[in-house]
């Protein structure tokens, strides 16, 4: 477990009163290309995506003086903006954090001669908020910054790590142990730093605990592992955890203007802005696929000893993220190809909102309409902080022929003892061209 040294009093606590939850206090935009609201095509080698979370700062409200010197967090350090608090006595859940001596937070007034202070307990904390730590994070990489209990699921032993599945080979299903390094695994997804405290992987994000970031495809929903079958109900795990930086501006005064009869009127409203930045690491936002490419009948070039396979009589099998056994659009002849076909033919769509605390790592389809979203996130229990934006797109792959792997497995689906051909390596294009559209 990660212990936090002694941080006292570099916590920001900006109170936003009178801001009703229900009016989500947080406006979320995802900042990404949108080839002028078209569909951006995107390299599957890794591609921006910026979160900007904007917080108008009501008229009136200064920086309080409980934000105690220096207000406001440096890189590393915790910060809160407070929503709501009932009962009047500030208390986030952050470590050492110094509570007021009011009569709101359980103090007397005047304090009886026999009062004492170690005997006294403070109400716990009912504050709405929302927590950040400027920090900067990356798979393997040790990392002191950001909330504990986040960081803690994001160590691989805890499931932030990618899926992982049944292998398969001609001796038939090589059983897997998810979670222990065992190789007859087949692991999907980036490496996500294993038992490194980094603050990185598929679960909640450690430095800005409130983020759900959605992805319903390949590792961004749940199985039953290992087993390549998709979880009941319907679940996608929070991508949050692959944020790799948090920052934000302290203030920004944004000029409105009005027309009104006479001459044009401005009025200046004053913004907190925070940021988390994703360069989405490869096999992430893409399907998962075992397939099948010698399905039936099966020729073999040396009989009768039945080792080389010369061909197969059936159409390819594959099944997609964990769904049925179809049969494929065409017979690829390779898991790759028929990787990075469907990957080049997919329309993606990624979601983003905050929830008020700490979000979930897992979050189900309570509603039962197939997608995983921030209504869901209310049937669960949490309070929504923002509003959700999502943006779509499309990848373009730039491997030719690398031999199955990644996001793709083969996997005898017909259980004729086979799952493979012979299949030659085209070459490679050998001059750089317009990406396709």
């Amino acid at each position: 477990m990660h212990t936090f040294v002694n941080r006292l009093g570099v916590a920001m606590a900006i109170a936003i009163s009178g801001a009703a939850i229900a009016d989500t206090p947080v406006a979320l935009h995802i900042d990404a290309p949108n080839s002028n609201d078209g569909l951006p095509l995107l390299s599957e080698s890794g591609w921006p995506l910026t979160i900007k979370l904007n917080i108008e700062l009501p008229d009136g409200e200064t920086y309080p003086a409980f934000a105690v010197q220096p207000n406001f967090p440096v890189h590393g350090e915790w910060g809160f903006l407070i929503f709501e608090d009932p009962d009047g006595c500030l208390n986030p859940p952050a470590p050492n954090w110094q509570v007021q001596h009011t009569v709101a937070c359980g103090v007397p007034d005047p304090l009886p001669d026999d009062w004492d202070f170690e005997d006294w307990d403070p109400p716990p904390s009912d504050e709405t908020y929302l927590e950040f730590w400027p920090d900067v994070d990356q798979a393997g990489v040790e990392d002191d910054a950001g909330n504990a209990d986040r960081q803690a699921d994001l160590l691989d032993s805890a499931g932030s790590g990618g899926p992982e599945f049944d292998g398969w080979d001609t001796g038939g299903v090589q059983p897997c142990t998810p979670g222990t390094n065992d190789t007859d695994c087949d692991r999907f997804g980036p490496a996500t730093g294993g038992e490194t405290t980094d603050g990185f992987g598929f679960a909640a994000n450690d430095d800005l605990t409130g983020l759900v970031l959605i992805a319903q495809y390949g590792v961004g929903l749940t199985y039953s592992e290992p087993a390549f079958d998709q979880a009941v109900p319907l679940a996608a795990r929070n991508l949050a955890g692959l944020v790799h930086s948090v920052s934000y501006d302290l203030s920004d005064l944004q000029e409105e203007k009005a027309k009104g009869q006479g001459k044009p009127t401005s009025t200046f409203k004053e913004y907190v802005r925070i940021w988390a930045h994703v360069n989405m690491l490869p096999l992430v936002v893409r399907h998962i696929i075992q397939y099948d490419a010698c399905v039936g009948n099966i020729t073999y070039d040396d009989p009768p000893f039945d080792t080389n396979v010369e061909s197969c009589d059936g159409d390819d099998l594959w099944r997609v993220d964990g769904g049925p056994v179809e049969t494929a659009p065409m017979n690829y002849g390779r898991a790759d190809a028929a990787s990075i076909d469907l990957l080049e033919s997919s329309v993606f769509e990624i979601r983003a909102f905050m929830v008020a605390g700490q979000a979930p790592d897992v979050l189900m389809d309570g509603n039962d309409d197939g997608v995983v979203d921030s209504a869901d996130a209310v049937l669960a229990g949490f309070s929504v902080l923002s509003n959700e934006d999502s943006i779509e797109l499309l990848q373009l792959s730039q491997l030719i022929c690398w031999g199955g792997g990644g996001s793709a497995v083969l996997f005898d689906l017909d259980g004729n003892g086979e799952a493979q051909i012979p299949i030659v390596c085209p070459a490679g294009p050998g001059d750089l061209k317009t990406p396709p559209r």
